[in-house]
């Protein structure tokens, strides 16, 4: 109940600032905050989209008395995907004091399959796992442990390409990675000879280690990014 206040006020508020809201899809019934609502709540929950969204017909049923079928209401996500930012980033609370940057590989199919979705400038990446076909997303997230800001990369991209998204942040921590992006502090590093190269880490973390990868691990599996099924484009960009 309480993420439905708040998302139902935002929406007014934006309305009252002369946004335009999508249109409602033909015999849709329930209204657009109310699926939204359910799909803040079904990932805040850590759950499956598809799966919570048919276990909701029947388990919240009394909350959502005229729910659509499960691709109606994908058509509303991505007809609704700058609402959905404007939440995400609302809820996050912006920037903060410090900042963390990484890169988290989103595999949508395996090597030459990914041609064969609408999926543009996909690529062949390689992650944790080996190689996949699809996008990495380069996230920042600020110290509440939620991401403010994002940009949606080929899978084949390097830490470089996203340089602009933390270009005017004034304290970011990536991993060695990074060491190439003005402005994001990483751990030291040895160059060719064996030279340590001192980085100012250690002034803001010590000795920690694999402190980035750890919260941003936390944050993809809880938000299930690691387990998105999209055939198009636009139905991803919704979805993260």
């Amino acid at each position: 109940m309480a993420i439905y206040i708040w998302v139902d006020d935002e929406l007014k508020a934006l309305q009252a600032q002369g946004f335009k809201l999508p249109k409602k899809q033909r015999h849709q019934k329930a209204t657009l905050a109310e699926l939204l609502t359910l799909a803040i709540f079904l990932l805040l929950q850590g759950q499956d989209l598809a799966k919570g969204y048919r276990a909701a017909k029947t388990t919240l049923k009394a909350y959502f008395p005229s729910l659509p079928h499960l691709s109606r209401f994908y058509r509303v996500l991505q007809k609704a995907q700058g609402l959905l930012a404007h939440l995400a980033i609302r809820l996050s609370g912006g920037q903060g004091l410090l900042q963390v940057v990484d890169l988290k590989p989103i595999p949508l199919a395996h090597g030459h399959r990914i041609h064969g979705l609408s999926l543009p400038e996909a690529a062949v990446g390689v992650g944790p796992l080996g190689a996949f076909g699809g996008y990495v997303l380069m996230p920042v997230m600020n110290e509440r442990g939620l991401f403010f800001r994002w940009a949606l990369l080929p899978g084949n991209a390097r830490e470089t390409w996203g340089r602009d998204l933390v270009a005017d942040l004034p304290a970011v921590l990536g991993d060695r990675g990074f060491r190439w992006v003005q402005g994001v502090k990483t751990p030291p590093y040895r160059v060719r000879g064996g030279k340590v190269v001192e980085t100012g880490w250690r002034g803001w973390m010590g000795r920690v280690r694999n402190w980035i990868e750890v919260r941003f691990s936390v944050m993809v599996r809880s938000l299930g990014l690691h387990r998105i099924e999209a055939r198009s484009y636009w139905g991803l960009v919704a979805r993260i």
